[in-house]
């Protein structure tokens, strides 16, 4: 071995050397032994069944060091509901799979049962009313007196009447009356007339007109008296004036609406269209109401009807057309009284 070799090697000797002498010195004053720290450890239990609850024990456990007690107190006498909700799935067995007592503590409380919609209750209406009308005939609108209908609504029975009265030179000359009564029950679906009597005076001329709905059998008998015959009835059946009033309980959609419908003579399946809203100028003011218009048929009478959308949807104007479907008579609403007493 060279020279350079050797003195390599002493050199690498004296540095182990001195690196075991600094491990081992006696200056270096090993550290204080850290007092060992009581053990603390948390478990999620299940909930107790409600029927028989189990009593309440405490576990004994070692108490901390004096200054260690505020610092795990919180987490040791935290109630177990809480403790149970805020601990996350992934590291709670006990949530992951819950027992079989712990559903009986959620639905503690009678569960919601969902049902299908039932038919909707007809809107509430009042007992009682009266609507006044101002009655004028022909296309320029001559005056010639008034008609008053009425209503009344006894639990599921209805009465609902109208008489309409000339007055002035017409009542002199060629006095006009003409009288109108239904009666009939409520139902879900709107009114059902039983009986519907028609008495019209013109001049000298009377004539009246009876039908008498059977809606057990499906069938209807009507006619003036004193003829009368026998028809099919069909569902839905309505006369001139029961009609006017199951609208403003049910207002339809806009568009074309069929009936049977009946003036007291006949029965006939009757047309009307549902118009837009518009405004009617009256003695009441200027109201929003929706035109329910017949369908006119050659040879056949017509009608219209406008229903008042703030006020009950109540026909507020009416108009009669004749066989030709010129306007021969109108109603126009001049006073509405309502009472539910």
């Amino acid at each position: 071995m060279n020279t350079p070799s050797r003195r390599l090697l002493a050199a690498a000797a004296l540095s182990v050397a001195a690196h075991a002498a600094l491990l081992a010195g006696s200056w270096l004053t090993p550290p204080e032994p850290v007092p060992e720290l009581p053990p603390l450890s948390a478990r999620l239990e299940p909930l107790p069944p409600p029927p028989q609850p189990a009593p309440h024990t405490v576990t004994p456990r070692r108490p901390p060091p004096p200054r260690e007690r505020l610092a795990v107190a919180p987490r040791t006498i935290a109630p177990p509901e809480p403790v149970v909700l805020s601990a996350p799935e992934p590291e709670s067995p006990a949530i992951a799979e819950p027992p079989a007592a712990e559903p009986a503590i959620v639905a503690s409380a009678a569960p919601t049962v969902f049902r299908e919609p039932e038919t909707p209750p007809l809107p509430s209406f009042p007992r009682k009313g009266r609507i006044a009308y101002l009655l004028t005939l022909g296309p320029d609108r001559t005056p010639v007196g008034s008609t008053v209908q009425t209503w009344e609504f006894d639990g599921a029975q209805y009465k609902l009447g109208s008489l309409s009265e000339s007055s002035g030179l017409i009542e002199l000359f060629r006095p006009h009356r003409y009288r109108y009564l239904s009666q009939g029950t409520v139902s879900e679906q709107g009114l059902r007339p039983e009986r519907f009597l028609a008495s019209i005076k013109r001049g000298s001329r009377s004539e009246e007109s009876l039908a008498v709905f059977d809606w057990d059998g499906h069938r209807v008998r009507l006619g003036r008296l004193p003829q009368q015959t026998t028809v099919a009835l069909p569902a839905g059946s309505q006369d001139v004036i029961s009609f006017m009033y199951h609208l403003a309980l049910a207002p339809p959609a806009p568009g074309r609406i069929r009936l049977p419908f009946t003036r007291g003579a006949r029965l006939d399946m009757v047309s009307f269209d549902v118009l837009p809203a518009e405004t009617v100028d009256t003695p009441l003011g200027r109201l929003r109401a929706v035109p329910v218009v017949q369908v006119r048929e050659a040879g056949h009478e017509s009608l219209a009807v406008w229903l008042a959308t703030e006020y009950r949807n109540l026909p507020i104007r009416i108009r009669f057309y004749n066989r030709d479907g010129e306007l021969s008579g109108e109603q126009l609403v001049s006073e509405i009284q309502v009472s539910d007493q």
